[in-house]
């Protein structure tokens, strides 16, 4: 019966390959025939959603109860948030990949057009040039079969070893809400999950498939992150960071869309990848103190590819606000007719996204891992 249906959608998922579409269609694509494979996967073990016996309890149902007695503990995958969350990140991750590939082609060309009318000498040209044609270099490298080879084999290591870390110590250990040991609980958890490898081999290895899928898209990811902010940092030395069309506004954000779309996305997948990465090593794993070395890793990480780039961004942007109102200054224009035009270049923020909002997403992002940490205690205590 599985075999019959996962070899079709098999062969379909090999078949999107080759299908002349946009990367990002293809990646959805792929996504939706995964998460597919996975429902009916879960369906056909009896693990989609909770099981009709009435010997078996939802593992959350413990945590609103005094009462002790395992009889049997079920987690099927709809009664899973910490895995549906997971999932949902798993799947949602290439696509942040594709989009972020397509954002710094775009920043590149939002640039070019905007500094268009800037005289430029043909040495800064040719150091422009240089820093393309070098940053372009090591994207290719990134998107090489060898590289993106060797990533998939140490990404699909590393999921197996994560998995190997819960087949052995079992699940939600953190947030054991009876008197009973850990050990127990988590062992009587992890044998009523969906997922489990000894009762739902098929679930456990198309887990790990899509483990492997997204860790693989967030690897190429990162580094493409680290690439461009080493691209702009550069770029900004050369006075060519962020340039603010100041002459004609064509998109209503002083030329700058791309960029607004760059960060939207940019800082949208760090969050996302967070709340994925908190509640795999929080939920479903034990909440160990060096887990917060990793917690503390990713956000180290997005710090510079995502609040560095920004900061760059900012000051360059502002360089160029700043030298377009000494040049209002220099035209000699009416009091009234100045300060007209002086009012409109600060009434727009300088980046394409309020301070106001990029503020609130920092402090999102730095409150999200106190909540995991807490909830469990929380539960506990009940």
């Amino acid at each position: 019966m599985v075999r019959k249906v996962v070899r079709p959608l098999w062969r379909l998922w090999i078949h999107l390959s080759y299908w002349p579409l946009r990367a990002k269609t293809k990646v959805l694509l792929v996504s939706f025939v995964f998460s597919v494979t996975l429902l009916i996967l879960a369906h056909a073990g009896g693990v989609l959603g909770p099981p009709a016996g009435p010997d078996r309890r939802w593992a959350l149902d413990y945590v609103f109860s005094d009462n002790a007695d395992l009889g049997g503990v079920s987690l099927s995958l709809l009664q899973d948030p910490a895995g549906l969350i997971v999932l949902a990140v798993v799947f949602i991750t290439p696509v942040f990949c594709c989009q972020q590939v397509l954002a710094i082609s775009d920043f590149v060309q939002m640039n070019e057009r905007n500094a268009a009318d800037v005289e430029r000498t043909e040495d800064e040209i040719r150091q422009l040039n240089d820093l393309v044609r070098k940053t372009n270099w090591w994207f290719r490298v990134l998107g090489g079969r060898e590289v993106s080879a060797a990533i998939a084999v140490a990404m699909g290591i590393g999921t197996a070893a994560l998995y190997g870390f819960v087949n052995a110590h079992g699940l939600m250990e953190t947030w054991n809400p009876t008197s009973l040991p850990d050990q127990v609980w988590r062992s009587e958890v992890y044998a009523g999950w969906w997922a489990n490898w000894h009762a739902h081999r098929e679930l456990a290895v198309a887990l790990c498939l899509a483990g492997t899928y997204a860790f693989y898209f967030l690897a190429k990811q990162l580094v493409m992150g680290v690439v461009f902010t080493a691209y702009l940092h550069r770029s900004e030395a050369l006075d060519f960071g962020v340039t603010p069309n100041m002459r004609f506004d064509s998109d209503g954000y002083q030329g700058l869309r791309p960029l607004r779309q760059f960060m939207l996305w940019t800082y949208g997948s760090a969050l996302a990848h967070l709340i994925g990465l908190l509640v795999l090593f929080t939920v479903w794993l034990p909440a160990e103190p060096w887990m917060v070395f990793i917690v503390l890793g990713v956000m180290l990480v997005d710090m510079l590819v995502i609040v560095y780039p920004s900061s760059i961004g900012y000051h360059s942007a502002l360089t160029v606000k700043q030298d377009h109102v000494k040049s209002l200054y220099e035209m000699n224009l009416p009091s009234e007719e100045c300060d007209a035009a002086i009012a409109r270049v600060w009434a727009d923020p300088v980046l394409p996204v309020t301070t106001r909002k990029a503020m609130t997403g920092i402090i999102l992002y730095l409150l999200v891992p106190a909540v995991p940490a807490l909830i469990p205690v929380l539960f506990q205590k009940l």
